[in-house]
């Protein structure tokens, strides 16, 4: 049977039974205390936000963009960062779990049964730490803070954050008996890509945010400056994001890298000492959920099932990869999440219905 390799995220390979059912546990323990807290904290301003961000990192992580000194390999945004600081911690964390579980679930996009340490170590986790090291540099006060201290915490948010989660990998790999060499090797090269794919991803954020900014304070959490010249309203700003997210989907995707991505290269082609393979055979009760997700997925790879294997070559010999399918695929991913995600946010925000006792509210 033939090894399935997935493009992003962390693949069922890494993982036995019982370290993946951990994990999804606890991944669904932190969404459930994300959506009990959002219900307090979303607001009306950053509500068609929700799935428009969501949209917008769907479509941005289909993009590898190649690692300056490191041939060979390539990164892609992870947008946990981006999404707490515009959404706040908790919905930043329903966001991203709702573009994960989409790329898994349709694209094949990532394992199943890791389905649980994705959403910790590209959520739960740069979320978290990222919102509380991007408060922190940030210091704002009273709904002003300066352009340069936010892009600067923006970024230094990133770069820490991203690379945090992904430290927990060789971690997560390590429990599950999984590895073939010593986990600090995998470590060492695993923190040192993401330390580079976090500090472009810092570029990224930022440019972002100072877009948002720019034309409209308020959905930063900002007061509107004196002299502010009318910027774009909620639904222009929303629309401008959700055009770019389709057109990074649908056409800026023909000229990703097609280098593997940064985890797929810290264990699938880099040599630690000569050593060819840095992971056991997957069990068989790992093969066999390889197997369930492969067969029920329906579009794997980013394609339909018959151009699969054509399409894989295709990447690997041609650029730009110029491919309708594909894009149809991220233009569809695009559109599921944008519709599931703004669905998540409506009934997050949604109040329960007031009793009313002596024609008193309570």
């Amino acid at each position: 049977m033939k090894t399935t390799c997935l493009a992003m995220h962390m693949a069922n390979e890494l993982l036995n039974v019982p370290v993946a059912v951990a994990t999804i546990l606890v991944a669904a323990a932190a969404i459930a205390l994300a959506s009990r807290r959002s219900k307090k904290t979303l607001d009306a301003e950053k509500l068609p936000l929700m799935g428009v961000m969501g949209a917008f990192v769907f479509a941005a992580q289909m993009i590898n963009f190649t690692l300056p000194g490191m041939p060979g390999t390539s990164g892609h945004l992870g947008g946990g960062v981006l999404l707490a600081i515009l959404l706040g911690p908790a919905a930043a964390i329903i966001t991203i779990t709702s573009v994960l579980i989409v790329q898994c679930l349709v694209f094949q996009d990532g394992g199943l049964l890791a389905l649980g340490c994705n959403v910790i170590n590209m959520g739960v986790v740069p979320c978290l730490l990222g919102w509380v090291l991007y408060k922190g540099l940030a210091g704002r006060r009273g709904g002003h803070l300066s352009a340069w201290r936010q892009y600067l915490a923006a970024w230094a948010a990133c770069l820490v954050a991203i690379t945090a989660g992904a430290a927990l990998v060789p971690v997560q790999a390590a429990l599950a008996g999984r590895l073939t060499i010593p986990v600090t090797h995998f470590m060492a090269v695993m923190v040192g890509v993401h330390l580079i794919i976090g500090a472009i991803e810092g570029v990224i954020t930022f440019a972002v945010v100072a877009y948002l900014r720019q034309v409209r304070p308020a959905a930063m959490g900002l007061q509107t400056p004196p002299g502010f010249v009318a910027g774009l309203s909620r639904k222009a700003v929303a629309a401008s994001l959700v055009v770019t997210a389709l057109l990074v989907a649908g056409v800026l995707s023909w000229f990703a890298s097609s280098h593997p991505d940064g985890l797929e290269w810290s264990y699938m082609e880099h040599r630690y000492g000569g050593t060819e393979t840095i992971i056991k055979p997957p069990s068989d009760a790992v093969a066999a959920v390889d197997e369930l997700q492969s067969r029920y997925s329906p579009m794997p790879d980013y394609t339909r099932r018959a151009a699969e294997e054509s399409a894989e070559e295709a990447v690997e010999g041609a650029w730009p990869n110029v491919d309708g399918w594909g894009s149809l695929a991220g233009v569809i991913g695009t559109v599921m999440t944008l519709m599931i995600v703004y669905a998540l946010s409506i009934l997050l925000k949604r109040k329960p219905a007031a009793l009313v006792r002596d024609g008193a509210v309570v």
